[in-house]
């Protein structure tokens, strides 16, 4: 397999972007375009059970189910200064950051570390699947109202 023009962070990045884009904005004016345009059609989100949006979204209809939920709660979700941990040859990495969350309700700030495992289609320059770790599930919850 020779080199491909995309690379894990790329694909990120790009979706971070959109993510940022699509979160900040006002119900009304949300434009999922640019974060399906990075998924593949199989796309897995997995959220833990804990959360008020947990379960496992599949493909893009999916991520907009979920990104619409999580817009709901928050008018700002930034992944701020990801480093991507590959292994050459790999589709997988680890992603370690800080998350930047604020409560759309209250305009709480919230940071916490997060983690995410992710696999990316090369080729294609798509996220394949994505698995997030939060840091306080507990602090989340309370910063949004949710008892689970």
């Amino acid at each position: 397999m020779g080199p491909t023009k995309h690379t894990a962070r790329s694909v990120l990045e790009t979706f971070y972007d959109e993510e940022r884009k699509y979160m900040s904005a006002a119900p009304e004016e949300r434009d999922f375009s640019g974060i399906a345009a990075v998924l593949s059609p199989d796309f897995k989100l997995e959220q833990t059970s804990a959360l008020p949006y947990a379960g496992v979204y599949t493909g893009p209809e999916g991520m907009q189910d979920w990104a619409r939920r999580m817009s709901d709660y928050f008018d700002i979700v930034d992944v701020k200064n990801p480093e991507i941990f590959e292994s050459q040859g790999s589709n997988r990495v680890v992603v370690l950051s800080n998350v930047h969350f604020r409560v759309r309700k209250t305009g709480e700030d919230l940071h916490y570390p997060l983690c995410q495992a992710v696999t990316v289609d090369l080729e294609k320059g798509t996220m394949v699947h994505m698995q997030p770790f939060y840091w306080d599930v507990h602090e989340l919850n309370q910063a949004i109202g949710h008892k689970p």
